[in-house]
């Protein structure tokens, strides 16, 4: 090995330690925002899923250092100019060869170290680590969980657990009906911190736990002055005459304690929990709004609607076709199993089934931050039809205008307002679909009525799209015979399929 390829080596190993250290210190900076407070994200998931994806970030980081610094902008040809110059004593010749080739390469690799360190929420790679920090589920428990606490019901909780809380207090500050009261009063704000005290005091009695406590993010110290301190208030509060300005201000630093002790009580519950069961059953002990509705393996759903898309334009085009070479016009007969099918099929996917994903990722988002629990969120559904309308009419622009009517130039807006006739399907199926999610499917259901339902919806969705799409093709300009028919008989498996398709198991918190 030559002294060149051994720096070089020497140099890219040092980088590449670089690198790793920097990916990791940027991987543990990041915060959890719980409320008004930021939390360290180690603490709501399990050690070996942080610390792989811990790994996986580094270990990306490193590939995209070594790509950039050995095959796409090599830094090897400067340190060969170095090394040479450097050993004929050559300082001259050095200086005349730094041209931009050799100098890009190293300017680029030191602003990638700069960038793996610059926390800016237009950095392109804390984008990238934010996202693999987000895939292994690091903050979704954590806010689901402090956003279930806030919003807790305390009359759900047990009548033993609410003697024992009463019994422990030091002043006597709770009276048995505090916990019944409307969730914006002084009473019912305390007994709800007694409450996530003394589950917190729980945990501090383990030792498992003590690097929790001992955390100065989660400001435990100053959460017991806090606590003491409030209990004196509140029973001082109660025993005086009714004052609105002292009422307003307690009942404020009622809500910073809360936010304090949901914050260090998600943290010790998602740590100390062995399974999403075990979380889910601590937060329901203590009233807790346990969303039933969180789907699994979302990737399965949006697989089934591309099959039923793609079926959906085999079997419609396919029959449309026969229909039209028996009954309408046998003397002049469409070709079966065209190109036609395997454009259509192209055109369906990104017309359908993208807004149908960005549905699954919307619902995601919007779970994540949701505090209070509904039996429907009509105003997510309606949010859902605007986007698929948007999306699949901003498909239909871009496809139509470019492939069909071959247009080199054309006025999007105009063309966008032309073509809206097309989104209105996919914009229903996309609020069918988010209200689907909100209609688990019970354990009891038998095959036979799954088929029934399953056909019903078909038929219903099918009408649907045989009326609108007569709609939208009635000033069609026909290039070919009768393309209304194949589109409204296509349209109407698809649509039909996609309606069909529509069944959620979701996973519930006591399964």
């Amino acid at each position: 090995m030559t002294v060149e390829l051994m720096i070089n080596f020497a140099v890219q190993f040092l980088g590449t330690l670089a690198v790793l250290f920097l990916a990791y210190r940027s991987f543990q900076k990041r915060r959890i925002q719980l409320g008004a407070e930021p939390t360290l994200p180690q603490y709501f998931i399990r050690r070996s899923t942080y610390w792989l994806g811990v790994a996986s970030y580094c270990a990306f980081m490193a590939a995209l250092y070594l790509l950039l610094t050995l095959q796409w902008l090599p830094l090897e040809p400067l340190i060969t100019l170095i090394v040479k110059n450097l050993r004929s004593r050559e300082l001259l010749d050095l200086l005349n060869g730094l041209d931009g080739t050799k100098i890009v390469p190293l300017i680029t690799a030191g602003l990638f170290l700069f960038f793996i360190a610059w926390e800016s929420k237009i950095n392109p790679l804390l984008i990238l680590r934010d996202n693999i920090h987000d895939a292994f589920a690091i903050p979704t428990k954590a806010v689901e969980v402090y956003n279930a606490l806030i919003a807790s019901r305390l009359s759900a909780v047990d009548e033993k657990l609410k003697e024992q809380i009463a019994n422990r207090l030091l002043v006597s500050s709770i009276d048995p009906g505090d916990f019944d009261m409307s969730s914006a009063t002084v009473e019912y704000k305390w007994a709800h911190n007694c409450l996530l005290f003394d589950r917190i005091q729980y945990y501090a009695n383990q030792s498992s736990f003590r690097r929790l406590f001992n955390e100065p993010s989660l400001k435990w110290g100053e959460i017991c002055i806090s606590y003491n301190a409030m209990s004196e208030k509140v029973a001082v509060w109660k025993e005086a005459e009714p004052h609105y300005t002292k009422t307003v201000k307690l009942i404020k630093e009622l809500d910073q304690l809360t936010g304090l002790l949901c914050r260090m009580l998600a943290s010790l519950i998602v740590f100390g929990s062995a399974s999403e069961n075990d979380i889910w059953a601590t937060v329901k002990q203590l009233g807790g709004n346990v969303h039933e509705a969180r789907l699994k393996h979302t990737y399965k759903y949006i697989l089934i609607f591309m099959a039923a898309s793609a079926i959906g334009v085999i079997l419609g085009r396919e029959i449309s076709v026969s229909l039209h070479n028996a009954f309408l016009f046998p003397d002049k007969p469409l070709a079966h199993f065209s190109y036609t099918t395997l454009r259509w099929m192209a055109y369906v996917m990104p017309m359908y089934v993208l807004p149908l994903a960005l549905v699954f990722v919307s619902r995601t988002l919007a779970f994540r931050r949701q505090r209070e629990q509904y039996d429907r969120y009509y105003g997510f559904y309606m949010t859902m039809m605007i986007m698929g309308f948007i999306v699949s009419t901003t498909v239909s622009t871009l496809v139509l205008e470019l492939t069909f009517y071959r247009r080199e130039y054309f006025n999007f807006l105009e063309s966008f307002l032309d073509h809206m006739r097309w989104g209105i399907l996919p914009a229903l199926i996309c609020g069918f679909v988010a209200y689907r999610m909100d209609t688990p499917v019970t354990e009891s259901e038998t095959l036979g009525n799954c088929l029934v339902n399953a056909t019903l919806r078909f038929l219903g969705w099918g009408a649907v799209a045989v009326i609108i799409m007569l709609y939208a093709t009635d000033d069609l300009i026909i290039q070919e015979s009768n393309l209304r028919f194949t589109l409204v008989g296509t349209a109407f498996f698809v649509v039909g399929l996609l309606g069909a398709s529509a069944r959620f198991k979701t996973a519930r918190a006591d399964d």
